[in-house]
Order: C-alpha cells, then sequence, then structure tokens
C-alpha cells in the first residue's frame, strides 16, 4: 500500500480526526474538529462517534482498491454549525494488527472548486438536501416537467409518468385520482433502475399551472421487514407452514364464510406416532429432518383447497373449508394414514412414523374454535388409544375420555412408585392337541380411586411422557422376578415372553439394562422371550440387526409380535435372528368367513415354516378358527376359546393343577408379557 503511513500527525490549526472504518467510527478527533463540526462528525451513541453509513462505505471501498489504486487521499465535502463548506481529505493509515483507517484534515472549501469534489456527508445545505430527495413534476397530461437529483438517477429515462409504474394500468388511475382529489398519499410499486420497488407517493395537484407535483420514499426495506416479519409471526421457521397465529385466523374467515353460507368446514387434528422417541434416541438434528419430510408428504396428500398448520412439536392440523359430508375428511385421513406405511430415508436410515388423527366438523362439533380444535384433539387421543395410524371421527363420550386421559398422566409417575401394577396371564395352547404349554401376562394398573384401569388408557399416556421407560423395566424386572419365585415354589421351568414398546427397543442402553436384571434375578436367560413389532425392527435396521444380534448372545430368545399389521421386508426377516412370529388377532376374527384372511395367514404360516419359525396365533375364540389354524399347521394359539387372563394367583394355581395333570412327555409352559396397547387387552378385563 503505497501511501500507508504509520501515523499521520494532524496539523494542531486545522480541524483533524481518525476514522476506524471496520468499526464506521470516529476513533480520535482534535477540539477544533469537534467545536467545528460538532454532530456532522457522526452520531454519538453507546459512548462512540458512528459516521454516516455511505461514507463508511466508500471509505470500505476505497480502502479495498488502494493496492490497485494510483489515487493516495480520498476527499468528500462536509458543511461545518455555520453552514460553512469544508473539504475532507483522508490520507490511509494503520491502526495496527493489520488493521486501517484514515486520518482526516479539513481545509475551507471555496464554492468554485466545491463542483470537484463529488461527494458529500453529513450536514448538507437546503438545495442539497432537497436534491437528495425523490421530487418530481409532471404535466397534467404526464410529461416529465422535473426531477431532482436522486429522482433522475432512479428514472433516468423517465419521460412519462405512465412508465414509472411496475403496474401499467396503476398509472391512469393514480392521475384521475389526482385531479379528483387534488392530493392524496398511496403506497404503490415503481420500474427503477435497481428494479421494481415500494414507494410511498404524496401527490398534489399545483393550482396555477395543473401540475402533478410527487415527492417519494423508498420504502422497499421497511416492506421487506413487514413481510419477515409477517413471516416470523405467522409461519413455522422448520416447515414453513403457516403456525398456530395463522390458523386461528383462518378458521375464524373460515367460520365466519360457513354462517354466512350455511355450510360446513372440517378440522383434522394429526400427531406423530412416537415421534418423542426419534427425538430422545437419535437427536433433535434427526427429528427435525424427520419432521420436514412428514410436513412435505402429508402437504401433498391433502386436497389443494385444504391447508396444513404446525402446531408446534410433531402436532398439525388440516383445515378443509365447503366440506359436504365428514366423509370427505374420513377419505383424506386415511389417505395420510397410506403414507404413514412408507418409510422416510433420514441420515442414512429408512424411518417409520405413522399418524393419529382426530376429526371435527363445524358447526356440529363446536360453535366456537377453541372447543372445534379441543374436539378434534380428544378425537386425535382417543386413535391414538385404539392404535396407531389411524383416525377417528369425534363424539361427545370422547370429551369425558379425554379429561380422564389427562388426569391419568398426572397419576401414572405415582403409579409406577407405588406398584400400583400387576401382571395378569393367559394360557397359551398347542394346536394339535390342544395341550397347555404356557401362558401370556398382561399389564394391568389397579388404581387406588379408578379400579381395574386397562393398558389402552395409559399406555399412550407412558409413551408421550416417556415414562414407559421405567414401565418398561419394572415389567422386565418382574416378569423375571416372578420367574424366581415359580422357581423357588418347585414349579416346572417356564419361559417368560416381555412385549417391548418401540421407545423403549430405541433406548441405547436396552442391552446392558436386560442383562443388569438378569443377572440381579439370577436366572437364566433362555427363560426370557422379548417381542418386538414389525415397525419397530425396521425402524432403524441395522442398529436393529446389531440389538437383536447382542440379545441372542446374551441367550435371549425374540420373537415378532403383531405379525403382518406393519411394514417389514422378507430380505431383512431372513437377517433379524428371531424364533417365532405371532399373527395378529386381526387376521384371526374373520378366519373362516373372509377369504382374504384365510390366504394370509395361511401364507404367513407357510413362509414362517420355511424360515424355521414357530407360527402363534392370538385371538381364537371359536372353533371354527381353531379347526382352521390346525389344518394350517399352526403351532400354538391362545384366547378365549381356551381361559381368560388369570391374576398371579390363580395361574400358579393352575400351573400346579397343569404340572399334576402333564405326562412327562407335555412341553414346557411358556409365559408371555405384554404390556403394549393391544387391542383384545381392554376387552379382556369386561371379561
Amino acid at each position: 500500500m503505497s501511501d500507508t503511513v504509520e501515523f499521520l500527525v494532524p496539523s494542531p490549526k486545522k480541524a483533524a480526526w481518525v476514522i476506524d472504518v471496520a468499526q464506521g467510527t470516529v476513533s480520535w478527533s482534535n477540539a477544533i474538529a469537534k467545536q467545528r463540526f460538532g454532530e456532522a462528525l457522526g452520531v454519538c451513541r453507546d459512548g462512540l462517534v458512528y459516521i454516516h453509513h455511505e461514507l463508511k462505505h466508500d471509505l470500505a471501498h476505497f480502502l479495498a482498491q488502494a493496492q490497485q489504486s494510483t489515487l493516495l487521499c480520498f476527499h468528500w465535502l462536509l458543511r461545518d454549525t455555520q453552514d460553512e463548506l469544508y473539504r475532507c481529505t483522508a490520507t490511509v493509515i494503520s491502526l495496527g494488527e493489520s488493521r486501517h483507517g484514515f486520518s482526516v484534515e479539513a481545509y475551507p472549501c471555496p464554492a468554485e472548486t466545491a463542483q470537484y469534489v463529488p461527494r458529500s456527508y453529513g450536514n448538507k445545505s437546503i438545495p442539497e438536501r432537497l436534491n437528495s430527495l425523490i421530487l418530481m413534476s409532471f404535466t397534467g397530461e404526464g410529461e416529465k416537467a422535473f426531477l431532482s437529483s436522486r429522482a433522475n438517477a432512479l428514472f433516468p429515462e423517465l419521460q412519462n409518468i405512465r412508465s414509472m409504474f411496475a403496474v401499467q394500468s396503476a398509472a391512469q388511475y393514480f392521475i384521475d385520482r389526482v385531479q379528483r382529489e387534488r392530493e392524496f398519499h398511496q403506497e404503490i410499486r415503481l420500474s427503477t433502475v435497481e428494479g421494481v420497488r415500494w414507494f410511498q407517493l404524496e401527490a398534489h395537484q399545483n393550482p396555477q399551472n395543473g401540475h402533478i407535483d410527487i415527492y417519494a420514499q423508498d420504502i422497499q426495506e421497511l416492506r421487506d421487514y413487514e413481510v419477515q416479519l409477517y413471516r416470523l409471526q405467522n409461519y413455522d421457521g422448520l416447515t414453513h407452514l403457516p403456525n398456530r397465529s395463522l390458523l386461528y385466523q383462518q378458521l375464524e374467515i373460515a367460520k365466519a364464510t360457513a354462517n354466512k353460507r350455511e355450510r360446513m368446514f372440517g378440522v383434522m387434528y394429526l400427531d406423530l406416532d412416537g415421534f418423542k422417541v426419534v427425538n430422545d434416541t437419535f437427536g433433535h438434528r434427526v427429528g427435525d429432518q424427520l419432521l420436514q419430510q412428514v410436513a412435505n408428504r402429508i402437504k401433498t396428500t391433502i386436497p389443494t383447497r385444504s391447508c396444513l398448520y404446525r402446531l408446534g412439536g410433531d402436532e398439525f392440523v388440516v383445515v378443509m373449508e365447503h366440506v359436504q359430508d365428514i366423509t370427505e375428511l374420513e377419505d383424506i385421513a386415511r389417505q395420510i394414514n397410506e403414507t404413514g406405511v412408507q418409510s422416510y430415508p433420514v441420515s442414512d436410515m429408512e424411518m417409520l412414523i405413522t399418524t393419529s388423527i382426530g376429526i371435527a366438523c363445524y358447526p356440529m362439533h363446536g360453535s366456537d374454535i377453541d372447543t372445534l380444535l379441543m374436539n378434534a384433539d380428544a378425537a386425535m387421543y382417543r386413535s391414538k388409544a385404539n392404535a396407531h395410524n389411524g383416525y377417528r371421527v369425534y363424539e361427545e363420550v370422547m370429551s369425558e375420555g379425554f379429561n380422564a386421559y389427562l388426569t391419568l398422566g398426572g397419576g401414572l409417575r405415582k403409579a409406577i412408585e407405588e406398584g400400583q401394577f400387576e401382571l395378569y396371564y393367559q394360557p397359551k395352547v398347542r394346536s394339535l392337541d390342544e395341550q397347555t404349554v404356557g401362558a401370556e401376562a398382561l399389564i394391568r394398573w389397579h388404581h387406588p380411586e379408578w379400579g381395574m384401569i386397562a393398558p389402552d388408557k395409559f399406555i399412550p399416556i407412558a409413551e408421550e411422557s416417556g415414562l414407559i421407560l421405567p414401565l418398561g423395566e419394572w415389567v422386565i424386572r418382574r416378569a423375571c422376578q416372578q420367574l424366581k419365585i415359580w422357581q423357588e415354589q418347585g414349579l416346572a421351568p417356564i419361559s417368560l415372553s416381555v412385549n417391548l414398546s418401540g421407545r423403549q427397543f430405541l433406548q441405547p442402553n436396552l442391552v446392558d439394562v436386560v442383562q443388569q436384571i438378569l443377572d440381579e434375578t439370577d436366572i437364566n436367560p433362555k427363560l426370557l422371550e422379548l417381542e418386538l413389532t414389525e415397525s419397530m425392527l425396521m425402524s432403524d435396521v441395522h442398529g436393529t440387526i446389531k440389538k437383536l444380534h447382542d440379545f441372542r448372545e446374551m441367550g435371549v430368545s425374540l420373537s415378532i409380535d403383531d405379525f403382518g399389521t406393519g411394514y417389514s421386508s422378507l430380505a431383512y426377516l431372513k437377517k433379524f435372528p428371531i424364533q417365532a412370529l405371532k399373527i395378529d388377532r386381526s387376521f384371526i376374527q374373520d378366519l373362516g368367513i373372509d377369504g382374504e384372511d384365510d390366504a394370509i395367514v395361511k401364507a404367513t404360516i407357510a413362509m414362517a415354516q420355511s424360515l424355521n419359525l414357530k407360527v402363534i396365533a392370538e385371538g381364537v375364540e371359536n372353533r371354527q378358527q381353531m379347526s382352521l389354524l390346525t389344518d394350517y399347521q399352526c403351532q400354538e394359539v391362545q384366547g378365549y376359546l381356551f381361559a381368560k387372563p388369570m391374576s398371579c394367583t390363580d395361574f400358579e394355581v393352575y400351573l400346579e393343577k397343569f404340572s399334576n395333570s402333564c405326562s412327562d412327555e407335555c412341553a414346557i409352559p411358556r409365559v408371555g408379557v405384554v404390556y403394549g396397547p393391544k387391542a383384545p387387552i381392554s376387552s379382556d378385563i369386561a371379561h
């Protein structure tokens, strides 16, 4: 840098100051500069004097070009407190640590030489100030009469007022309005050399010559800020969907339209099943990526005349106006659920996540917005309680259940701490000779006020709140403790199976937890069986395979529960080290009635046999089902046809009776533990 000096000592008789370009401040000034120019040097803020932003920009540009430039100094004009004009000369200096600034001196500037200094900052004369404004004058016919310097810079080729407007049709309206109203303000877009920008125009018609005089202010930055602020207030930053604020605005409009035209509109409340598990297991970054993909898929699934909103977290709302019948909303809900069986590629994983949906329609399900949303929410929770990836239309009885749902949530942790849970057992039967070979256990909650509570009432709460982890650990520990007790009572060795929840299976230290419980209870690992669902296994295939092999090395048995209801791949099924499949009761209930169910069950059993897997059918309730399953060579069954769930005391009596009556050739009994929200669990309480 040829003109850089270590330090330039200013003359004590001249006004002088130093500018730090990086900070845009006057870092030092002498007494003459302060007295002569005062606030013209810059704006005082937080104890610092900040220079004019345009001056900072030009000085930074000059400094950046100083290596290639032959200019030694930067010049501009500045007026003092007496309105006298001065020429400022700035020379590049070093401020230390590779930083540079300018040493500035001010010299009186005669009027005849001022025209040779192209720049002016700070205080300006009245003509100079006016020239920096956007002032325009046009004849009554719209021809250009006068443009200020700033206006001419923005509209260099402007000859007629009509060519100034971004929308040509707005020009004649503007002229007509001036002639009609004589004076008015308007915000409008104009075509400038910098592109189309928003301006605020103040227009007057001169009564003497009929000219249209215009004062314009560029408000593009203000408009951009308003748009940005509107988006921040009304749109979700992650998914870019409209948020809760815009939802309420839209619902109020939809309500007014519905009342005026005597029409209906629908609300669908969506909640992702098990999303908290994803966040807790894989982190919020993966969760955010999944949310974005889910939002995009739902948005492309719903009709164009409906709108998707994100309330926050994993909750969404779909609003659809001009609904003719509630079945339209049910069709959309089914379409959304169908997309849930397709995986999402996230962070080198194929993730599965389904949606529970509650439907409410105005005005039949709520006469105001808050009630309508609350009832849709209640229907969603009922859907989630029944089965994931489903929907329910609001019914009045759901409000009572929703209130109970919220109340149960508060008592769940206390129930775990106080041991209000108990395991019930339902016998299993071997198909070949109908001998009892084991049992499955079902978890029950003995609430001190409400009595027996079914799992489908409290398991969804446990899943959402995260309490499923301590509850799941309790089930494994209690099952192993019971095995130890039966062993000490001298009963025949039996195997217990524990149904893991999705969130529990994704628990990073699950293998260590199970190993610790086995060590504490000192039981043989071969007596413990873990049951998992298809969707659980497919959520992270590579991680799943590793975890399953860890369990097998430990000696624990594995099976797939509710087979056929989730998403699975036969290619991966061969890689999973499992020993059994349980056919879901939804395929058993219409066995012998529905040909499709017959075909599915028969094919599943054949496939399992080819993979050397045992097959268990659950939900067997009549002889026709049993006969067909026996013909299809299903090894084991369970259901009300043979026995209902029993308390531990009753089951011990049953085991003793079975041991006494069974010959040495009888198979070793097996006992299974289930605490997931399975369809028949609620019904078996009533029996």
